[in-house]
């Protein structure tokens, strides 16, 4: 697998962090490489996670992108009962994370009621107004693993995760 390219990807996420973003593509090499060494190496990690047998190869894959993001705090998991400002709230932090200067304003998205998948398109609109697109990561799970990238970036994001193998669904 050509690094070059797991760094393209990587970078929609990490932006100008070299040190992040070469952390992530060493692990996300390795699982594309090689998943048993990847499941061995990060046993203690994913079994953090109740996992303790091998994973089908596109699993792994998933929860391998999912996992370095989240070890740099560019992901946020949204559990499924989450309202659109709490979602907003934790996306800030990873926009924190990424030093852009936008933020979302969770109280505006306070009028959001009911809790599940509807909560996405409404946090996806308030991204949208600041340039930004909503990535919902593949998880065979009751939570939803969220980034954020450049609206104008989202088709290549897509596009890059499909080659390289990953999940990805960007709004």
């Amino acid at each position: 697998m050509n690094e070059n390219a797991i760094t393209r990807f990587v970078q929609f996420f990490t932006l100008a962090d070299a040190a992040a973003a070469q952390r992530i593509t060493e692990r996300l090499a390795l699982v594309l490489r090689d998943p048993a060494a990847y499941q061995e190496q990060f046993a203690e990690e994913l079994e953090e996670r109740g996992i303790v047998s091998a994973l089908p190869t596109q699993e792994l894959r998933d929860l391998a992108l999912i996992d370095a993001l989240l070890s740099e705090d560019l992901l946020w998991e949204s559990d499924y009962q989450e309202k659109a400002n709490e979602i907003a709230e934790g996306l800030n932090e990873i926009l924190q994370q990424q030093k852009r200067v936008q933020r979302l304003q969770p109280a505006a998205l306070l009028s959001r009621r009911e809790p599940g998948p509807e909560q996405l398109d409404a946090v996806q609109d308030a991204l949208e107004v600041l340039g930004l697109a909503l990535v919902l990561f593949t998880l065979d799970s009751d939570s939803y693993p969220l980034g954020v990238v450049a609206e104008t970036q989202a088709e290549n994001a897509r596009q890059q995760a499909r080659e390289l193998g990953f999940g990805v669904t960007v709004y």
